[in-house]
């Protein structure tokens, strides 16, 4: 499984009704390129986290626009 299959995954999840700690606790965290834990960030006054992956770059879920993608 690719980050693209896991941002994919995520996706799906989030519009079937999946909040953040659904998210962590039943996809992102068994990922085998999840590399830590996430990172709670601000952008302006809108809360985002991010989680680390192996290859370097970062998962991005912003649960109030229901996005995540890859940084």
């Amino acid at each position: 499984m690719t980050p693209t299959d896991l941002v994919r995954e995520c996706r799906e999840a989030m519009r079937r009704g999946a909040d953040f700690p659904t998210l962590w606790h039943s996809i992102i965290k068994r990922h085998p390129a999840v590399k830590g834990v996430p990172v709670q960030r601000l952008d302006g006054d809108r809360p985002y986290v991010e989680v680390p992956l192996i290859r370097g770059d970062w998962l991005v879920i912003d649960n109030d626009a229901r996005t995540v993608r890859l940084r």
